[in-house]
């Protein structure tokens, strides 16, 4: 049987553990403090430059240009300033009244640590610069969030990491080229393999290159005409021609003919909405071709292209260059036909 002081050292010995506990969760649970701004002073209009970085070494900038935002990286490619704007916003309204952690050993198990984070946002104005750190989830839209120079960790509620990409394609319009298949009219392709003719035919797509007792395989024509008329950029590479780039003799070159509606006044009639200075739009089609240069691989595996219709170098998939580059007369034909 325990005796009184045996009991009393139990019960001092619960009392311990117990404050261990409390101790060894007290630095990340979420305490209630006064709430202000988390950057105080910060101004989302202010704001004319953001850099968003990962800890993969991926990076993003975007800079506030008076035809809005852009990147500045890429001669000045238009971004979208919706997106943009409703993050700065966002940032804007994160506040101090949820304090999760105060101490430095705590930053890398959010990650918002300075070597170990999910997303560091850098956002220049003219006269200073506020860096912000975001880590794990903390909940439903919430993150754990750090002002730069600072140890103290809060929940950024109303924010996602995802809402700060570091891929440039998730901040601009991919659409790189884009006709309505239905309007191609033909297509001339040009790879190591030869020269390649294709003319719509009604509904009907046709190969001039068969020979006699060949049939044409339309299934191949539906990838060809696919990426002919719609191409998505992984990223815009901006105005000037590079040597790596491999535009000057490409290993691909894709020529198109594509119609394209104009709006027309009609012929005046004799009504009275049109004698009162009213008339009617009428559709009329005229033809256009644009040229599609698909040079070499660059780092990360993206091919280099170059639209005659577009001012800009770009990047696109693998699976666009092989689109084009794999065609051949032998995969042209149906299996069984050619010689």
């Amino acid at each position: 049987m325990l005796n009184r002081s045996n009991m009393a050292l139990a019960a001092l010995l619960l009392i311990q553990i117990a404050l261990l506990g409390i101790s060894a969760i007290g630095a990340t649970r979420t305490v209630t403090a006064p709430t202000g701004p988390l950057l105080a002073g910060f101004s989302a209009a202010a704001v004319e430059r953001i850099t968003v970085a990962d800890n993969l070494d991926n990076e993003v900038s975007l800079a506030r240009s008076e035809e809005g935002w852009v990147l500045p990286n890429a001669d000045d490619f238009p971004a979208n300033a919706v997106k943009i704007e409703e993050l700065l916003g966002k940032i804007a309204d994160l506040n101090t009244g949820r304090l999760i952690a105060s101490s430095s050993s705590s930053l890398a198990r959010l990650e918002v640590g300075d070597d170990k984070f999910q997303r560091r946002l850098n956002m220049v104005t003219d006269s200073a610069s506020e860096s912000l750190y975001l880590g794990g989830s903390g909940g439903v839209d919430a993150v754990y969030v750090r002002r730069g120079g600072d140890s103290h960790v809060y929940l950024g509620v109303g924010l996602n990491t995802w809402e700060a990409p570091t891929q440039v394609s998730m901040w601009i319009d991919t659409s790189y080229v884009n006709v309505p298949q239905e309007d191609v009219l033909g297509i001339t392709l040009n790879n190591a393999h030869g020269r390649f003719s294709f003319r719509r035919d009604g509904e009907a797509w046709v190969y001039a290159g068969l020979g006699e007792g060949e049939t044409f395989d339309t299934a191949r024509m539906a990838n060809i005409l696919r990426n002919a008329a719609s191409v998505r950029m992984t990223e815009p590479l901006g105005l000037e021609a590079r040597d790596a780039y491999g535009l000057d003799d490409p290993a691909v070159t894709v020529e198109v003919l594509h119609r394209e509606a104009l709006e027309v006044e009609s012929a005046a009639a004799e009504t009275a909405d049109e004698a009162a200075g009213e008339t009617e739009a009428e559709i009329e089609y005229v033809e256009r071709s644009y040229t599609l240069a698909i040079g070499a691989p660059q780092d990360g595996g993206d091919y280099a292209l170059k639209s005659s219709a577009n001012d800009y170098y770009a990047l696109a998939r693998q699976t666009v260059a092989d689109a084009f580059a794999d065609v051949s007369h032998e995969t042209l034909v149906a299996d069984g036909e050619s010689e």
